[in-house]
């Protein structure tokens, strides 16, 4: 099977390409900008096509010939409106799996992405599974749509203030709930659904980790890995919003976040169905910030 993937260089599109390449008998393509950095990956008889995901022409070409297309929207962090980013990639999307007659397509979404708005940049994310569910009837094919909770990995934006003041700020309740994982059981569940032949039509797989953490929970775990006490400092939705324009993110995509938080506190980005063996993962918070923030803290 020739299976086109986007995004070979993140957290999770290069943790899926070593799981594909691990079980053998495919043949990868690797949508990137700079072929240097999946050379480990070329080494082990991956293909690389250069160029950006803005660019049709571009990536109606790589995928020629593709059974199936893993699509992951990156993030562009200077987006003037970044909705619009996302539907233009989405429209690209679409167009190539309709051009090419892609009959497979896995996409990376997020959980909450059954609305259509007050969910920040997962809006646009919802915007992008009509768009490849409408693309899929019209060349009589099948998607599927992985939609994990809050990544464990954004704890790490909370590195450099637990070092200086030995507390994470965040606009939520720390005591709010919500469900997080880890982008390495991601990768995991969706090289599982690539290689499985047997879904057909428009489908959706909630990914939520193997259970709700509140803020409050990530402090104490990683103040126990780290052995010192660390806490959750709540600041207001103005503050973050910025904080984060300070950090170089766009007007958008910075109020964009701010209504995701929100949204998480409103309940409006929750999963759409009650946890179930299928949509729970095994990386505990626990493991993972032992693994992983422990030695970040360190270093």
């Amino acid at each position: 099977m020739k299976i086109a993937i986007t995004t070979p260089t993140g957290h999770i599109g290069s943790r899926l390409v070593d799981e594909l390449l691990s079980k053998g008998g495919h043949e990868l393509v690797l949508l990137c900008r700079d072929p240097a950095k999946v050379k480990h990956f070329t080494d082990r008889g991956a293909k690389a096509a250069a160029g950006s995901l803005e660019d049709s022409k571009y990536v109606g070409e790589a995928t020629k010939g593709a059974n199936l297309l893993f699509w992951l929207t990156p993030p562009r962090f200077d987006a003037e409106d970044f909705r619009a980013y996302q539907n233009q990639l989405g429209d690209i999307a679409a167009a190539t799996v309709r051009e090419n007659g892609i009959k497979r397509v896995v996409h990376l979404s997020s959980f909450g992405a059954q609305h259509a708005d007050g969910t920040g940049p997962i809006a646009g994310l919802h915007d992008i599974e009509q768009k490849l569910n409408a693309a899929a009837k019209d060349v009589g094919g099948s998607v599927t749509h992985l939609r994990p909770a809050s990544f464990f990995e954004n704890l790490f934006m909370s590195v450099p203030t637990i070092q200086s003041d030995g507390a994470m700020y965040m606009p939520i309740p720390g005591d709010l709930a919500f469900p997080m994982i880890a982008t390495s059981d991601i990768a995991k569940v969706a090289a599982e659904v690539i290689t499985d032949g047997s879904w057909q039509g428009v489908n959706v797989r909630e990914l939520l980790g193997p259970k709700d953490y509140s803020i409050n929970d990530a402090a104490r775990i990683i103040g126990e890995v780290a052995g010192k006490e660390v806490k959750h400092v709540q600041v207001p939705y103005e503050a973050t919003l910025e904080a984060m324009k300070a950090m170089g993110l766009s007007e958008s995509l910075a109020s964009k976040y701010v209504e995701m938080y929100q949204g998480l506190e409103n309940g409006k980005v929750s999963a759409e169905a009650p946890r179930s063996a299928a949509s729970t993962t095994p990386t505990k918070l626990e493991d993972f910030a032992k693994q992983y923030i422990a030695p970040a803290l360190k270093g």
